[in-house]
């Protein structure tokens, strides 16, 4: 069994379990009143609709309680749970009884909660797709899994299409004849499925330039079952080294990772304050060759259901860039084991 159909089978069987619960709940609240479900739930006689202001106050109330009781268990430990769970109780109990409920009521609740548990549940399991990366180059904003060969084509760049593995220095790359420009007329289609030559410049199956000037390499993704025109193919991986960040300089180029800029001398808190909980790895300063930013946009179910994205800055002794690359790992099933 593929892993996407484990959770999906594992999310049905939440699902009948807390239907079965709601059914459960709903059959036990018919039974403690003779008015069943529209019987009062409490002894309370007001009917009225509680005021935006009444409500607002309950509900600090409970925010209130609830920091408190997190602070009592930073303090105190986890075992303080119980304890804090009579505490929330209080509030939530005062705001049920403000107003005269039924059982009505209570189902409707008992119902959202199971919902909204089978929710967190599913945000465990599957989680939400992230925000793709965006690199900007010069004035074009380039987002990887989602910016086509035909864009790039639309805003002036240009392709080149690898014709044999021979490698060459960085200046005689476009001129050799190793590689052929795209002109945007060829029937060329990208093959089915994902690959990633990682990080090389030369040998790399795609190369970015603009104006004649090598930016740096890409790999094309189109699908994983069809083969798809170059045209529709999106970029997942970008990389470049020191020759293309020369080149890029000296033609005014702007190259930028998100809000950093590629081209400046590195600050760590900078880059902290831009890629937060992403970057997961920064430069060991007591090791010049251990000079590397790890940055990730990582879903909960490991690129199974959505797609990851992976980015690595190595950085010099002067705190300039050496050589980037960002990628992608692309949502499929995980071969079994």
């Amino acid at each position: 069994m593929s892993a996407r159909l484990l959770f999906i089978g594992l999310m049905v069987f939440l699902g009948v379990c807390f239907t079965a619960i709601a059914l459960w709940i709903r059959t036990m609240l018919k039974k403690s009143s003779v008015y069943g479900m529209r019987g009062a739930a409490n002894n309370q006689t007001d009917t009225s609709k509680m005021k935006i202001g009444e409500i607002f106050f309950y509900i600090l109330s409970i925010v209130i309680t609830v920091l408190i009781v997190l602070k009592l268990m930073s303090v105190m430990g986890s075992g303080a749970a119980a304890l804090g769970g009579m505490i929330i109780a209080i509030p939530v109990r005062a705001f049920f009884n403000a107003r005269r409920r039924t059982y009505n009521f209570i189902f409707s609740l008992a119902v959202l909660s199971l919902l909204f548990v089978f929710l967190c549940f599913g945000y465990i399991l599957i989680g939400l797709p992230v925000k793709p990366p965006v690199i900007t180059v010069g004035s074009m904003k380039v987002t990887i899994s989602k910016t086509s060969v035909e864009d790039l084509l639309d805003k002036g760049f240009d392709i080149y299409i690898m014709n044999d593995e021979n490698t060459y220095e960085y200046s005689e790359m476009l001129t050799s004849g190793s590689y052929t420009k795209y002109d945007g007329n060829q029937d060329i289609a990208v093959e089915k499925g994902y690959r990633s030559t990682g990080e090389t410049l030369r040998g790399a199956p795609y190369l970015l330039a603009k104006d004649d000037t090598l930016i740096g390499a890409i790999d094309l993704y189109g699908s994983l079952d069809k083969d798809v025109d170059i045209k529709d193919a999106k970029v997942v991986n970008f990389y470049m080294d020191e020759d293309c960040e020369s080149a890029v300089k000296n033609t005014g180029i702007d190259i930028k990772l998100e809000d950093l800029n590629l081209l400046d001398t590195f600050d760590t808190d900078n880059v902290k304050n831009i890629f937060k909980k992403k970057l997961w790895l920064i430069p060991n300063e007591l090791e010049p060759t251990d000079s590397v930013y790890g940055i990730s946009w990582r879903t909960n179910s490991d690129s199974i259901f959505w797609n990851e994205y992976y980015a690595y800055i190595r950085i010099d002794e002067n705190k300039s860039m050496r050589n980037f690359i960002v990628s992608t790992s692309v949502a499929k099933d995980k071969p079994e084991k």
